[in-house]
C-alpha cells in the first residue's frame, strides 16, 4: 500500500562542527536509508558549505534530506516517503550521530488528507504533543 509519510524535524544539537566532515555524512545517510528500511536511488551527496553542511539521498519512495547551522548548531531534517517508516527508529539514529539536545517533530500523513501529528525529542526519547 502507497502511504504519503512526511517528518518534518528541526533541532539543536550537541555536535560540533568541528567533528562534522562530508564522508562522515554520506555514510551516516547510507546507514540511515537501511535503518528506516528503505533503498537508495543514488550514493548520497554531502557538501561543506558557506553556513554549515547540506545533505540528500534520494530513496525509491522519495528522498532524505537535511541542513546543518554551523552558528547554532541547528538541523533541520526532512524525510518524505511513500513506504512507511518508524519514527522513533528514525530519531534515534538521527540522534546517535547528531547527539540531538531538543527537537520538535511535526510527522505529517499526506495520504490521510495531511493529518499531521507533533513530536519532541530529547535525551529521554520520543514524546507525542498534545
Amino acid at each position: 500500500m502507497i502511504v504519503h509519510h512526511h517528518a518534518l524535524i528541526v533541532a539543536t544539537v550537541r555536535r560540533l562542527p568541528t567533528e562534522i566532515n562530508c564522508a562522515d555524512l554520506r555514510v551516516f545517510l547510507s546507514g540511515l536509508v537501511k535503518t528506516i528500511g528503505m533503498q537508495s536511488l543514488f550514493d548520497p551527496i554531502a557538501i561543506d558549505g558557506k553556513y554549515g553542511f547540506t545533505g540528500i539521498v534520494g530513496i525509491v519512495t522519495s528522498h532524505i534530506a537535511f541542513h546543518f547551522f554551523d552558528e547554532n548548531q541547528s538541523l533541520q531534517f526532512d524525510v518524505y516517503s511513500c513506504k512507511e517508516f518508524d519514527l522513533d527508529i528514525l530519531l534515534k539514529y538521527i540522534d546517535e550521530y547528531w547527539k540531538i539536545e531538543m527537537a520538535n517533530i511535526m510527522f505529517i500523513k499526506r495520504d490521510r488528507n495531511l493529518e499531521q501529528e507533533r513530536f519532541s525529542f530529547t535525551q529521554q526519547g520520543l514524546v507525542k504533543n498534545g
